[in-house]
């Protein structure tokens, strides 16, 4: 597993947005070298987001059904931010991140407990997966936590990441209104860079790669 991550937050205390239990994301230091996988593996944001999850909650952006593609940037000093796709029973998602500077981001997929769940494991195996096919093997829907990790702070407004969504469903024929994005660990802190653009992708999720 390699070593554990030596940026964690150090005294105990994490910073909240005004008024609620919401954590702000605290700072890593930022990556100057393109990342190795020795690097990644030092970066172990699981690790981080279980601890962080001991003191309030992780921001999420919620995405909607009819969203197929969405432009953003991650949060400094942090360097990631978190999306919530709902995902039907049997459903499958595939999930992209495009950037000039692709090199140095990654994709990870969590559940409602930042954990690798079923359906994640392949994607979580990845050193440094940029496409990662989800599926939803249970028998409701569900929610999935996409993060996408710019530890050299790459993206910004004027340079922002895209993250694209293929649904292998018609989101016009399938009510997922009733999965819950603010869920385990996860508050609602919808980003407000970004920028969201649809409609949705139907029919069979394609591998372009």
């Amino acid at each position: 597993m390699g070593r554990r991550p030596t940026a964690l937050p150090q005294g105990g205390r994490v910073s909240m947005y005004a008024g609620t239990r919401i954590i702000v994301p605290p700072a890593w230091e930022r990556c100057r070298v393109q990342p190795t996988l020795t690097y990644w593996q030092g970066r172990d944001l699981m690790a981080q987001i279980q601890w962080l999850s001991r003191r309030g909650f992780l921001p999420v952006t919620p995405v909607g059904v009819g969203v197929s593609a969405l432009s953003d940037y991650t949060q400094r000093p942090a360097g990631w931010r978190a999306y919530g796709v709902a995902v039907p029973a049997g459903g499958r998602i595939q999930v992209e991140v495009h950037h000039p500077k692709i090199g140095w981001f990654r994709l990870m997929a969590v559940n409602k407990w930042g954990q690798p769940g079923p359906g994640m494991l392949q994607a979580a195996m990845a050193p440094q997966p940029v496409m990662i096919t989800l599926t939803n093997p249970a028998k409701e829907a569900t929610a999935m936590y996409i993060i996408v990790d710019d530890p050299a702070w790459w993206s910004d407004k004027d340079s922002p990441y895209t993250l694209t969504i293929r649904r292998d469903w018609d989101p016009l024929k399938v009510d997922l209104s009733q999965v819950p994005m603010v869920a385990g660990l996860w508050g609602a802190s919808p980003s407000v860079s970004a920028e969201f653009s649809g409609p949705s992708l139907t029919g069979p999720a394609v591998y372009p790669h």
